[in-house]
């Protein structure tokens, strides 16, 4: 364990869940978070009879996953329950001493928490809002003469939350104390308290610890690195004041994060509208403290937990990657003409490192810093949510297959770092069995067209430049070519005449493949209800994708592209409609290798046939031209010895 856990840091790889239901086992606790991230162990804490304790603990190999997984449970359900999750403290155990002796101790401190100095308060969960130290004096001077008040604020401007009220007398200070329960200061409840001196407040934190330590069950004690069951991750702001800006901030119960707010929008108009779901505790539209301007974001916190999940869950989702136009959305999720993005609030260590991770995918999407070879983040391409207009042409057990396909391709991923998503190759399920390889290949090609076609009418979203740029990309890597012709294309969005000529030589679909079942005389028997279909380039995949997935293939799909003979011998008997299940195809990263390296040394000899081939031509065309040439020097000499011979004939007669 290293020393910052030792002395009560958060272990940022570890979340504390609470509110487990009791028949849970930790099997279905760490299946449920390994669907955000890879999960490295999971318990569930009980007691000396095995019944469970309602809470536990969940590992992770790194903090960017334990982070991710931190957002992604906070906004489902486990087992019809929403779980409290935070980041998980640690705590040291220490030898225990007598209760009377600690009490002592305490007391010692509280009696001495008067400084040498002129008698100072300190004023907790200060609103950001409280930015005037005259205001704030104000406030004090009718308990008694005020000297200074010192606002502290970290790194950049940002407010710290709290303030210092140095008063002229010890008798205005403890005034201060008594008078200011209850006290509100821009409608936020403060805390008032006598400031220590830091020497003074290290050793009475010490105390405190080992108090808190004795408070614990005798079977916790025998856990050396337990985790405090009663520790939320929250700022208790038990701050000194020189080192204030070392403590995570305090997190409000039932409190959510809002995206897409109109920049004028105030704290009265934002809580008004969200008391439509339920009485809040306080609605704050967030502000950049070094301009004064508004971010378009804020934190709306609930009092009631039924409210904060009616509202968390039944949120609309984001449509920045949405296959279609965005749903109707319900008016409680538009301010001011704005659909609002709901999400879960995480602690503000979390919330940076969730803001971080998201650039960086960001960048990964445009091709800069380190790419995500492994292409994760298209696990979700194809995958219907419950609330979406897909869902409601699927019956729920199609809806639950889609689910339990989803969590097998995670859990695929998370087993072996070998397999990877592809960018172009397509896997399809719910295939009609009457289906041929030949008619599959033509469905996809009419999916390329039918997409563009929806797209020119606004039926479909257009494609992201992040996605144009993907996609070229991986072209240039596949086939190489001019990458100003690649790049001109992902930002217009239209192919150059010279690759326009090359991919009509190609085809959009490259390979259609069936899987069939094998009878044991080895012969193939019929299809197996699942595909692939492998397109020219990530573009085209896309827009496969997002057209094949849910589709209801039709009698017709299936004789399209084939003669009367393949019409003939199609078996229609048992037919069924059925929508399509379509996903990004699991590939293995060593099979890939060595087909592509395959395919480069198919290239590479084919080229070298071609060479000579243009060699051994040049070479036959070399030999007729010397040949040619000697012919007519040959015809030439004849010519001249032809020429005498008639002369002498004339002169003899």
């Amino acid at each position: 364990m290293s020393d910052s856990n030792k002395e009560g840091k958060v272990d940022k790889n570890t979340l504390f869940v609470r509110g487990i239901p009791t028949n849970a086992s930790k099997e279905q606790l760490s299946d449920f978070f390994s669907q955000f991230a890879p999960v490295k162990h999971a318990i569930i804490v009980t007691d000396k009879a095995e019944d469970s304790k309602g809470f536990g603990f969940v590992s992770f190999t790194s903090e960017d996953d334990s982070v991710l997984a931190l957002a992604g449970a906070k906004a489902k359900k486990f087992n019809k329950v929403l779980l409290k999750v935070d980041i998980a403290k640690r705590r040291e155990r220490k030898e225990k001493k007598a209760s009377g002796e600690i009490a002592r101790e305490k007391s010692k401190y509280d009696k001495e928490s008067i400084e040498k100095r002129r008698p100072r308060l300190i004023v907790r969960n200060l609103p950001w809002s409280a930015r005037s130290s005259q205001d704030l004096k104000e406030v004090f001077e009718k308990f008694g003469n005020v000297v200074d008040v010192i606002i502290p604020r970290k790194a950049g401007g940002r407010m710290s939350g709290f303030a210092f009220v140095t008063m002229r007398k010890q008798s205005g200070a403890e005034a201060a104390v008594a008078g200011s329960k209850d006290l509100k200061i821009d409608g936020r409840e403060v805390r008032v308290e006598l400031a220590l001196e830091k020497e003074k407040f290290l050793e009475k934190k010490k105390v405190e610890t080992k108090e808190e330590s004795d408070d614990e069950d005798d079977d916790d004690d025998d856990d050396e690195d337990e985790i405090d069951e009663d520790g939320e991750i929250e700022d208790d702001e038990d701050e000194d004041e020189e080192d204030e800006d070392h403590k995570p901030n305090r997190q409000t119960p039932y409190c959510i994060f809002i995206r897409n707010l109109p920049y004028d929008a105030s704290e009265e108009t934002l809580q008004e509208h969200f008391e439509k779901f339920g009485p809040i505790r306080y609605a704050l539209p967030v502000v950049d403290h070094n301009t004064g301007q508004a971010k378009g974001t804020g934190f709306v916190a609930f009092k009631n937990s039924q409210d904060y999940e009616d509202c968390l869950l039944n949120a609309p989702k984001p449509t920045s990657n949405s296959v279609l136009l965005p749903d109707e959305v319900s008016p409680l999720y538009v301010y001011q003409g704005r659909v609002l993005s709901i999400a879960p609030a995480v602690d503000r260590d979390s919330a940076g490192r969730l803001m971080e991770r998201n650039e960086k995918k960001r960048q990964e999407a445009l091709g800069k810093g380190e790419k995500d070879k492994r292409n994760i983040y298209l696990l979700h391409e194809g995958r219907i949510s419950e609330n979406s207009v897909l869902a409601s042409l699927l019956t729920p057990a199609d809806l639950n297959a889609r689910e339990e396909s989803y969590k097998l391709r995670v859990q695929q991923l998370n087993k072996n770092p070998t397999l990877h998503l592809s960018l172009t190759r397509l896997a399809i399920r719910n295939l009609p069995r009457a289906m041929t390889e030949k008619s599959l290949k033509a469905l996809g090609r009419k999916a390329i067209v039918e997409f563009a076609t929806e797209l020119r009418q606004g039926k479909r979203n257009p494609f992201s430049k992040e996605e144009l740029v993907r996609s070229s990309k991986h072209r240039f890597e596949m086939e190489g070519g001019n990458f100003q012709e690649l790049l001109d294309e992902a930002t217009t969005g239209h192919a150059s005449v010279t690759l326009q000529k090359k991919n009509k030589k190609k085809g959009v679909v490259l390979q259609s493949k069936i899987i069939t079942e094998v009878k044991g005389t080895g012969e193939q028997g019929r299809s197996r209800g699942y595909g692939f279909l492998e397109y020219r380039d990530h573009k085209h995949a896309l827009m496969g994708l997002r057209w094949l997935n849910a589709h209801l293939v039709t009698p017709e799909e299936i004789f399209e592209g084939l003669n009367e003979d393949e019409k003939k011998s199609i078996n229609m008997e048992g037919f069924s409609k059925r929508r399509l299940i379509v996903e990004f195809a699991i590939e293995n990263a060593q099979v890939v290798r060595r087909r592509k390296e395959k395919a480069i040394n198919f290239r590479k000899e084919s080229l070298k046939r071609k060479a000579d081939e243009m060699k051994k031509t040049e070479d036959e065309l070399k030999a007729e031209a010397k040949k040619a040439e000697e012919d007519k020097k040959a015809e030439d000499v004849r010519q001249i010895i032809a020429d005498k011979r008639r002369r002498k004939k004339r002169q003899k007669h």
